[in-house]
């Protein structure tokens, strides 16, 4: 599996909207690279990210991401915003998908459900339910979740 682009908004601590494109320059022809910074400066929300496009959890959560843990535990949405996403587009025998995660409170303030759709790489939506998504991914990358983090 080749990460080629991760996108996401107000995940964590980082509010806005975030692009990061791994087979443009400079991570392009970087090799092998660190994610480093401070303590705060979205380290682990950038890997965050990652697992909640593909599976609907976070290595900080216990298991799925709930919208009860969400609200609990003030962690996922940013602060003072209303929706969160992410996404990520990754190559695999020469095949891509795009992996999408969203949710986004109503006018009231309450949390929707949760969205997930994996595209193809024409773009396609797979005819899947948002529950799922995280096991084709698993399928297609051929690592469960748990072998994800330890890879």
């Amino acid at each position: 599996m080749k990460i080629l682009k991760i996108e996401f908004k107000n995940i964590n601590n980082l509010k806005g909207e975030f692009s990061i494109s791994f087979d443009q320059e400079p991570l392009r022809s970087a090799g092998i690279f660190a994610i480093t910074g401070p303590n705060g400066s979205g380290k682990s929300s950038i890997l965050d990210v990652i697992t909640l496009a593909l599976f609907n959890q976070m290595a900080r959560f216990k298991s799925k991401v709930t919208k009860k843990e969400m609200d609990e535990l003030g962690s996922v949405i940013t602060h003072h915003t209303n929706d969160a996403s992410a996404s990520i587009t990754y190559e695999i025998k020469g095949n891509r998908y795009t992996s999408q995660w969203a949710v986004a409170r109503t006018k009231k303030g309450n949390l929707k459900d949760y969205e997930m759709t994996l595209f193809d790489s024409g773009g396609n939506p797979l005819d899947l339910k948002r529950s799922e998504i995280p096991a084709k991914n698993e399928e297609i990358i051929g690592l469960k979740y748990d072998q994800f983090l330890k890879s």
